[in-house]
């Protein structure tokens, strides 16, 4: 499949970055701001194996949205959809990118964002405009390598609340991780449909949207035995915030490190802090601290819990290990570009990085269980297969990371021949 090349021109202004036409005169005066604010919270993964290098396979899903998302193959069938884009040499997942809107009166916005490097394919609402279409990405496993970028385009009314909610709403359970998002005091949002556009009415307390790509911030990861993880900062800005974690059979361990400047580092020893047998306890403790990170850099208290409530399961719940950082502005800025007509007061834009990492015992578990799979003892057998199921939706990187740092060159077989037998 081909690239999807794709000019544009960026230019910061009023906290965000507005892609422009490149015929824009410079001398051209911009616009007052409009009166109302806008506030985005989101999470990019990745993951890398015990040498510290990025692993493919992170195109699978783990929370899945409800059926009323819309999805990059059937945008021009104007419906919501349940299919899964096929694709290859995925190295970083964008997840739920949330935009709310504060306003004291009605208005009308357009938003567009750019993602560099990614296709967005998941959205809610459907937006007005969705570059590049692929009609034919069922056809042939899409290669992320080939991607420039991706761009949405939504022209929204912000409404404030006060009265009857839009009825255009959908409804979903309250223990929904969609519905956590909602639970703040942002506008409500409806688009506005036109003539030639897949858009239709259809209203949410915020716009979502989700993507692939292959973009990677400038960070690395150390991992060390016995629980210590050596963090580092190779980008010009600095990380205000980084906490390591791990969970296991012996419930959860975190600690919380410093601000890293750029080219410094932060060695995270999780061998200090005591592990914490109660998943429930350990994510309150863990997501407590999180949530304070959110506010400091912008957020309003009620969306840093919202962001908190709706990730806490995959974050602070699920076994492996983990460092949660918050991406300078400026790298959210440069992979995301974003742009609002008219302009708003004040943009906050707080996207986390989740930086998966493989420890040497994590590795040696996966070694052993695939020795253990062919058995002749079902019972030694099923442990195998219960240690894969485990691994969820990064089974596909840690098989990579074996079959690249095996300790040996039948363990390393072993892994290459489950990664190709293995659903992708």
């Amino acid at each position: 499949m081909q690239a999807f090349p794709r000019m544009v021109r960026f230019l910061s202004f009023c906290g965000a970055t507005a892609l422009l036409p490149a015929q824009k005169p410079d001398s051209q005066e911009l616009p007052p701001p409009a009166n109302y604010t806008a506030h985005e919270w989101g999470t990019f993964t990745s993951m890398v194996g015990t040498n510290g290098i990025v692993l493919d396979g992170l195109h699978h899903e783990e929370e899945s949205l409800p059926t009323f998302v819309h999805d990059l193959l059937k945008t021009q069938a104007f419906g919501a959809t349940r299919t899964k884009l096929p694709a290859s040499r995925v190295t970083q997942k964008m997840e739920t990118p949330i935009i709310y809107f504060y306003a004291d009166e009605p208005l009308r916005v357009q938003v567009r964002v750019w993602f560099a490097r990614g296709l967005m394919t998941q959205f809610f609402p459907l937006p007005k405009t969705v570059y590049p279409e692929l009609a034919d990405a069922r056809k042939q496993r899409l290669d992320m390598s080939k991607v420039d970028g991706s761009e949405l385009t939504w022209d929204i009314d912000v409404l404030p609340k006060g009265g009857s909610a839009p009825t255009e709403i959908p409804k979903v359970a309250d223990d929904d991780p969609w519905a956590y998002a909602r639970q703040t005091e942002a506008c409500w949002v409806r688009t506005r449909p036109e003539a030639g556009s897949p858009a239709r009415p259809e209203a949410e307390h915020y716009l979502f949207y989700r993507g692939l790509g292959r973009w990677q911030p400038k960070v690395t990861l150390h991992s060390e035995p016995n629980g210590k993880a050596i963090f580092g900062n190779a980008m010009e800005q600095v990380v205000p915030y980084c906490l390591a974690l791990e969970l296991g059979e012996h419930g959860g361990r975190f600690v919380a490190g410093a601000a890293v400047a750029p080219g410094g580092q932060e060695t995270l020893n999780l061998a200090s802090s005591p592990w914490i047998a109660d998943r429930e306890q350990f994510s309150r403790q863990v997501g407590a601290n999180v949530l304070q990170a959110l506010v400091k850099q912008g957020l309003f208290v009620d969306e840093a819990r919202a962001m908190v409530a709706t990730w806490s399961r995959s974050w602070f719940q699920k076994d492996g290990a983990r460092i949660v950082y918050l991406l300078p502005r400026a790298q959210v800025d440069a992979v995301l570009p974003l742009h609002f007509e008219p302009c708003p007061k004040d943009v906050v834009r707080v996207l986390v990085g989740r930086l998966e990492f493989i420890t040497p015992e994590a590795q040696q578990r996966v070694e052993q269980a695939l020795r253990s799979q062919q058995s002749l003892d079902p019972e030694v057998a099923q442990r195998a297969v219960q240690v894969f199921a485990g691994l969820d939706r990064f089974l596909e990187p840690h098989l990579r990371n074996v079959a690249a740092n095996g300790s040996s060159d039948a363990i390393r077989r072993a892994a290459a021949t489950m990664l190709a037998t293995s659903p992708q």
